[in-house]
């Protein structure tokens, strides 16, 4: 489940695990690898909680989206095959979650939410490259300030996960979604 030993928690009675599985459905290996150290588990749900789960300015549907199409850039199998779950789990229509993760652009997502994926996709690759014409070009769609905000942390969020995952070697809770060039971990 993880390159590195597990810590002293009690899963069943870790009340964060506990808000885990009322958010979540299921807990999630991501954190069942990180219990050498609940203090920072407590702190990435305190940052992921605030940022991706509660209501914002963004939807659900798009912050799972932002890090659905960045952990397939990042070929994270781990998060990529969460994430389709999760965006299962909570119901959000819309095109299959693996479509979106292997290309949104040619699915019948609205051509603000392909902006907005699109925008989110070269901060994720190419951070140093984007700049007030590429924030710019989100406003024309529509998008506020702290849409583009929250944006911009999902991305830092993914990225986050998907080297978490990564580094600890976590294997996926479910069947893993294999997508072109996936190094099928992570």
């Amino acid at each position: 489940m993880s390159y590195i030993a597990r810590g002293p928690v009690d899963e069943a009675t870790y009340a964060p695990f506990e808000e885990i599985r009322k958010t979540f459905g299921f807990l999630p290996n991501f954190f069942r690898a990180q219990t050498l150290r609940p203090d920072l588990i407590e702190a990435e749900l305190a940052l992921i909680g605030g940022t991706m789960v509660k209501e914002g300015a963004l939807s659900r549907r798009q912050k799972e989206y932002v890090f659905l199409v960045c952990s397939a850039a990042n070929m994270s199998t781990y998060c990529v095959t969460a994430h389709c779950e999760i965006i299962r789990m909570l119901g959000i229509h819309g095109p299959e979650p693996e479509r979106i993760a292997i290309d949104h652009n040619s699915t019948d997502l609205p051509i603000g939410d392909k902006a907005l994926l699109n925008f989110a996709l070269k901060l994720n690759a190419h951070a140093n490259d984007v700049d007030d014409y590429d924030v710019e070009g989100l406003r024309t769609y529509g998008f506020t300030d702290q849409q583009i905000l929250e944006t911009i942390l999902m991305v830092g969020i993914a990225q986050f996960a998907n080297v978490v995952s990564f580094g600890l070697g976590t294997v996926p809770d479910f069947e893993p979604v294999t997508l072109a060039g996936s190094r099928g971990k992570g």
